[in-house]
């Protein structure tokens, strides 16, 4: 609301001013020089006052347009110059005075509202200084203001000096403080004027474009500020001062109104380089690729694209790695941090773009995004890959295992059956001579019979465990302690019946851990279980006290350890979208650790 409200003020407060000072002029000036004057004084105000609105729409731009909304109510006191009251018409002609230093400022400031560099801020100073010694000084001192100024319209029967504080004007004023004055503030502003041709020499192509009607209209206006003084020194009675102090007042016009073109031709440029990078960057790109982008869009074949690489290395596009930022003369880097503060792109680029604030800014945005894109693609990329091998890998295991059923159907149940229907054909032989026998030899049948069901039972809980569908994942579990060789403990919370396929994944995932406990540390003492189920998700530990080992490490690609019955757990919890850790080292035993979300309908039931 602040944001609004500000500038609408400003302009009602601007449009006041521009009004009643252009209705003042108009009133005070000569008939025959009222069009014109007021002309001079509309655009003398209005224009700063319009580029300082506009420049308050950008907050990068914020404090230069508080620079142009102040030129622009500075500058409409000058109309006071067309008064006949001596204190209104003195407060008028130094007003004029202010018109240097606004001017300086705005042209070293531009487009960031703050003076760089030490140059400029020395030549701003030593403006001060002239202005303050000996113009705002001679003030006090001189009888009557130099006649023919673009801020007032008389000439002999202009009014007193109303700061005058002595009786008589010394004669040193006008011989040598004022031709001084007048020559430092040309030799000053030439060099505000330098500067700017300078820094538009080791800018960016996107600021030169920027600055160019600056420039050329701080050089009009310089050019016209020297020929004025001259006209007015070597030539007062005739026309050429008069004119030459009227386009000196419209000069100011044109540079304030050259400052807004830079501020329009400025947000085009930008939004042109941003729309161009977004297009290019749209689809995701690689490091070496965005290098390349970013050298094209910012006219900066130096640049440099770095990702962090660990605490103290970085890696540059070309996968080379460095102990420290590159750097160099006319070069420096700029660190754009991630939404967790931590660094997570480095551009190195020319020092020109360091003054460019807000492109540098919009760029980092673009970077950042671009990078964190493509770590999500490769994220992703990777994750997709190690689901197609664990799904390959479950598949495998799936055929193998279907495999170990039809050998062992057929190496057990099977034969057994066979020989059943053996015995079966002897027992009809043997019952046709010999009731007993036969009698004896059925009974025979029938545990032969039985302990072919027992078989077969056995097969089917290697399967899926009778008990885990009858009673859940709780009493399934503690029903391993009757066949494990080491004491197992099993600690459950909050424990409920889950979906088939989870308590599947997540009972065979605790056998596996166990069976490995007791294959892989015959020396623990036990094995312990826990599992706790939470609003979303299910939490599962296996440990032991053994001797440990090296947990393998998860590789950079995103495949899984090798280990084949770590890779089995983690496979079987990740088809039912869950992780799994392991925690072992020598000495202290292992845990292997995982977590299940559990999926609520949309009633919240499970």
């Amino acid at each position: 609301m602040w944001n609004r409200r500000l500038p609408a003020a400003l302009g009602v407060v601007g449009a006041a001013l521009c009004l009643v000072s252009v209705g003042f002029v108009v009133y005070s000036a000569p008939a025959d020089e009222a069009v014109a004057r007021g002309t001079i004084s509309f655009l003398v105000i209005a224009v700063p006052i319009a580029a300082g609105l506009y420049a308050l729409r950008v907050p990068e731009n914020a404090r230069f347009g508080f620079a142009l909304l102040a030129a622009g109510f500075a500058w409409s006191s000058t109309a006071l110059g067309e008064s006949s009251e001596s204190l209104a018409y003195s407060i008028g002609r130094v007003a004029g005075w202010l018109v240097f230093p606004s001017l300086i400022y705005l042209m070293l400031a531009f487009p960031q509202g703050r003076i760089g560099g030490g140059t400029g801020r020395a030549l701003f100073r030593a403006l001060i200084a002239v202005l303050v010694l000996m113009y705002l000084g001679s003030a006090l001192v001189v009888e009557h203001y130099p006649p023919y100024t673009p801020w007032a319209t008389c000439r002999d029967a202009c009014p007193p000096n109303a700061f005058l504080l002595l009786t008589q004007e010394p004669a040193v004023i006008a011989a040598v403080v004022q031709p001084l004055r007048e020559t430092l503030a040309i030799v000053l502003f030439s060099a505000a004027v330098v500067s700017m041709v300078v820094r538009w020499r080791a800018a960016t192509s996107l600021t030169r474009r920027t600055l160019t009607p600056v420039v050329w209209a701080s050089l009009l206006s310089v050019g016209l500020l020297a020929a004025f003084f001259l006209a007015r020194r070597f030539a007062p009675e005739g026309r050429a001062a008069e004119t030459l102090g009227l386009l000196w007042g419209l000069a100011v016009a044109v540079l304030a109104a050259a400052l807004w073109v830079g501020l329009m031709r400025r947000r085009l440029l930008v939004g042109e380089v941003l729309a161009g990078l977004t297009a290019r960057l749209s689809n995701g790109v690689d490091a070496c690729r965005l290098q390349e982008v970013l050298r094209v869009s910012l006219d900066d074949p130096t640049l440099e694209v770095l990702i962090p690489d660990g605490p103290v290395r970085w890696l540059d596009s070309s996968g080379h790695s460095h102990t420290r930022l590159p750097g160099g003369r006319g070069r420096t880097s700029t660190l754009i941090p991630d939404v967790n503060g931590t660094v997570a792109v480095a551009l190195i680029h020319g020092n020109a773009l360091r003054t460019d604030q807000e492109l540098l800014t919009a760029v980092s945005s673009l970077v950042l995004g671009t990078v964190r894109h493509q770590d999500a693609t490769s994220k992703l990329a990777a994750a997709m890959r190690q689901l197609e091998q664990s799904r390959r890998r479950i598949a495998e295991a799936g055929d193998l295992e279907r495999a170990r059923i039809e050998r062992d159907l057929h190496d057990g149940a099977q034969q057994r059956l066979m020989m059943l229907r053996i015995r079966l054909s002897l027992v009809e032989e043997q019952l046709r001579p010999d009731t007993a026998a036969g009698a004896d030899a059925v009974h025979d049948l029938g545990d032969e019979a039985e302990r072919t069901l027992d078989e077969l039972r056995s097969l089917a809980h290697g399967v899926y465990p009778a008990i885990l569908n009858d009673r859940g994942l709780e009493d399934a579990l503690r029903s391993l302690a009757a066949i494990t060789t080491v004491p197992l403990h099993l600690q459950t919370r909050g424990l409920k019946r889950l979906p088939t396929e989870l308590e599947t994944a997540v009972y065979f995932t605790c056998l596996e851990a166990v069976q490995n406990a007791i294959k892989h540390a015959p020396s623990a003492s036990a094995v312990w279980v826990r599992l706790g189920q939470g609003a979303d998700t299910l939490s599962i530990e296996v440990r032991d006290d053994g001797p440990g080992f090296t947990a393998p490490r998860e590789p950079a690609n995103g495949s899984v350890p090798l280990h084949a019955g770590l890779r089995n757990m983690r496979d079987r919890l990740e088809a039912v979208g869950g992780s799994l850790t392991i925690d072992s080292a020598p000495g202290r035993g292992t845990r292997v650790i995982g977590r299940v979300p559990l999926a609520q309908d949309a009633d919240g039931a499970r």
